[in-house]
């Protein structure tokens, strides 16, 4: 069986916050793990992973960094939910300054508990439409770039043309 090589490009440099929390814990790559082996059912990785294996899920949906299709357990007969990996590897193609740099990995490297503090912040100030980013950007007193970073580290919210929207969890 010869393995294809299936690459994401990545030219937009908020994309690396992505890329970086996508592995920046040990739950996140051990799912990341099992689901480039092949396709795995929601159970199984459960079983295998923990109850964190949902959020871990959630991060890689909004990235599309995993694929899903629907497959009957063969333990229950019911239809559940198996993912795997869209991609293989990654190319990264952009070019950042320093204070770009700084900025991003400011957003990466920032603790869960000062993260969730901006992230209820946009929440507030999104609303249940969304909101223009400029402006949400001005109001959190913080750059375009340092927005788009967090926008890329969250799962509740996410860009939908100049604006950042809420986004709605599975129905």
């Amino acid at each position: 069986v010869v393995k294809m090589k299936r690459v994401k490009l990545i030219n937009d440099p908020a994309e690396l916050v992505a890329l970086f929390r996508a592995v920046d814990s040990v739950n996140r790559r051990e799912v990341l793990t099992t689901l480039a082996e092949g396709w795995t059912m929601i159970s199984d990785l459960v079983a295998k992973h923990g109850e964190e294996t949902y959020g871990a899920i959630t991060y890689f949906e909004k990235f599309k960094l995993v694929e899903s299709r629907w497959e009957v357990n063969s333990e229950t007969g019911r239809p559940e939910k198996g993912y795997r990996t869209f991609y293989n590897a990654f190319q990264v193609s952009t070019s950042l300054t320093f204070d770009e740099t700084q900025e991003l990995l400011t957003v990466v490297l920032m603790t869960e508990k000062k993260f969730k503090s901006l992230e209820s912040k946009i929440v507030e100030l999104i609303g249940s439409e969304g909101t223009f980013a400029n402006d949400v950007a001005r109001d959190l007193g913080v750059t375009s770039l340092t927005l788009k970073g967090l926008v890329r580290r969250s799962v509740e919210f996410d860009f939908k043309g100049h604006n950042i929207v809420p986004l709605k969890g599975e129905e």
